[in-house]
């Protein structure tokens, strides 16, 4: 044990780490195509060879608009823009006991060359709505080289289609970097 609580009260000290925050991306380009990677070596065997929108971990103390900012970049070479906050996932049950929350984002690309880092991935291509639609894979199980997977997909609707949450910078309460805050547009006129 590296800790050893003085007061005569339980430790309300965490026991360690326990959650990791991805961050992944929807970027258009401006024919309205997204932006779809396949990894050069999956997580898990069954999805080697998918295509998947593009992204990764955050760092310590980075901003998650940051860290798929960052990870596009790295990836692909691309650079884009922030436009919202899509959706977030939350999973239990990850490497050494974490949580995962996943960020989805909707980016808009400000550079559209696509130059693949081949340390980690096999390809990159911008893709129309239909054909990503056409390479949804539905059946459980099955392998998943050359297709997309529901939940991909799902996100990808979210981000064309749904509302988007957005973020503002705020002063931090405890001083060091601004907070960002992430809410939906509460300041709409009602419909009458």
């Amino acid at each position: 044990q590296l800790v050893r609580w003085l007061p005569d009260t339980p430790c309300t000290l965490p026991k360690y780490g326990f959650t990791q925050i991805g961050v992944g991306g929807v970027v258009l380009n401006s024919a309205g195509e997204v932006l779809m990677v396949k990894e050069r070596v999956s997580p898990l065997p069954v999805f080697q060879g998918q295509w998947k929108l593009p992204g990764g971990l955050a760092d310590p103390g980075e901003d998650f608009g940051d860290t798929v900012l960052r990870e596009v970049k790295e990836e692909t070479g691309v650079d884009a823009k922030l436009v919202g906050l899509v959706s977030l996932r939350h999973s239990h049950g990850f490497g050494f006991g974490q949580g995962d929350i996943y960020c989805m984002v909707k980016m808009q690309a400000t550079m559209e060359t696509i130059t693949i880092d081949p340390h980690e991935l096999l390809d990159a291509q911008w893709m129309s709505r239909e054909r990503i639609q056409a390479l949804v894979e539905e059946k459980s199980g099955a392998p998943m080289d050359d297709k997309v997977s529901p939940n991909n997909w799902k996100m990808i609707c979210n981000a064309l289609d749904g509302s988007l949450i957005v973020g503002t910078q705020l002063p931090n309460s405890r001083g060091g970097p601004p907070s960002m805050l992430y809410t939906a547009d509460s300041c709409q006129k009602p419909r009458l």
